[in-house]
């Protein structure tokens, strides 16, 4: 058997494992003809976004692919890595969904997009994590769409699939959908406030010199591009991030490439003073990273720029959806009034630490947490630990 493809048969079905990067290359266009399937996810489900993301992110951890078959037909694809990790307060390996805080979320590639079938092919795939593979303590699933029923299909597959789990929040999604109107529709039913500020700041620059708004979707200068956007990113109010400066810039000629890319810019005088990173497919323009020079916050770039790229994404793109992605920041709500939540689920192994959990996590907490008295106890402990 090769030692990065395994099989595993049962009733029909068979499991295939990718536990190599070179695998999976191999693999993409049957992963690309199920992605084609689930098109309003499709940017962050392409196989384009996961070799971007393993490139930048796998690090020392190790990739478990799992494609489910039944005879020729690809069914399911779950794209796992298996990393370790603290699971309340013990040392655990867990399982869990591609990704990290730059997934707008996680999920699974289903051939079918029927409700009982997608529980069906996931539960084969718990149920196989379970009795086959061997060496994990959780499955720790986090960032799951509940639109769609995408969390209830988790849910029920892991209940068939034998697993005993526990839920969790994992963060607000502030989206618009439904949009059947023009950009200056959308404009004007925003706040008040919002449209008073973007007006006035708006009058306000022009007056003080030029005032251009600049989208890049296609262009062969996109390094000239990015090295502005992360010059703008370096004098704004965003936290420094530790991954280097590839990532946006391999995700933007990937964007590119295949069309999603919205870049846009915001000029005065020719200085570039505001930036955002959309990306829009399929009918959704997903935005990804905004960010303004300190210095011209009186003229509320960001406000300005966000007005102009929602115009584009609605006149040109005619896009029916606009989501933030992760976060439940205020402002995002004056532009996106709708908010729906990304779940996460933890599943535990039948082993004796997985055992352990899930009696600590459903049974032991939920007393402690009703009893003031033990709840003092546990704030002691903790605090005690920490120093």
């Amino acid at each position: 058997m090769n030692k990065n493809i395994n099989y595993s048969e049962r009733g029909g079905y068979s499991v295939k494992i990718i536990t190599e990067q070179g695998e999976f290359e191999k693999l993409k266009p049957v992963w690309e003809n199920i992605v084609i399937k689930q098109r309003a996810y499709e940017p962050f489900l392409s196989s384009a976004w996961f070799t971007i993301w393993l490139r930048h992110f796998l690090k020392n951890n190790r990739l478990l692919i799992l494609f489910l078959s039944k005879g020729q037909e690809v069914l399911t694809i779950a794209p796992f890595l298996i990393s370790r990790g603290k699971f309340k307060g013990n040392n655990v390996k867990k399982i869990e969904l591609i990704g990290n805080v730059y997934s707008p979320f996680r999920y699974f590639l289903f051939s079918d997009l029927d409700y009982e079938k997608r529980i069906k092919n996931l539960s084969i795939i718990f149920e196989y994590l379970v009795r086959t593979l061997e060496g994990w303590d959780i499955v720790e699933l986090s960032g799951i769409p509940e639109e769609d029923s995408c969390f209830d299909t988790v849910r029920r597959a892991m209940e068939q699939g034998g697993l005993k789990y526990t839920e969790f929040f994992c963060y607000g999604d502030w989206y618009l959908d439904e949009i059947d109107f023009s950009g200056d529709e959308y404009f004007n039913g925003l706040p008040e406030k919002i449209r008073k500020d973007v007006l006035y700041c708006k009058r306000r620059i022009e007056k003080m010199g030029k005032y251009e708004f600049r989208l890049i979707k296609g262009c062969e200068n996109i390094d000239y591009y990015m090295d502005l956007y992360y010059d703008i990113y370096a004098k704004s109010w965003q936290k420094k991030e530790g991954i280097g400066p590839k990532f946006h810039r391999d995700l933007a000629k990937m964007a590119l490439e295949k069309g999603w890319l919205r870049l846009g810019f915001l000029f005065f005088d020719d200085v570039p003073i505001a930036t955002q990173f959309w990306i829009s497919s399929n009918g959704t323009a997903f935005i990804l990273k905004t960010a303004y020079d300190q210095d011209f916050r009186k003229y509320s770039p960001g406000k300005l720029l966000t007005s102009e790229m929602a115009k584009y994404a609605i006149d040109i793109d005619n896009v029916e959806t606009i989501d933030y992605g992760q976060g439940d920041e205020g402002y995002k709500q004056d532009w996106t009034p709708r908010r729906r939540e990304r779940k996460g689920i933890v599943g535990f192994n039948n082993n004796l630490k997985g055992k352990y959990l899930e009696i600590l996590t459903n049974r032991v907490q939920p007393v402690v947490n009703k009893n003031q008295f033990l709840r003092k106890v546990k704030e002691i402990i903790k605090r005690t630990a920490h120093r």
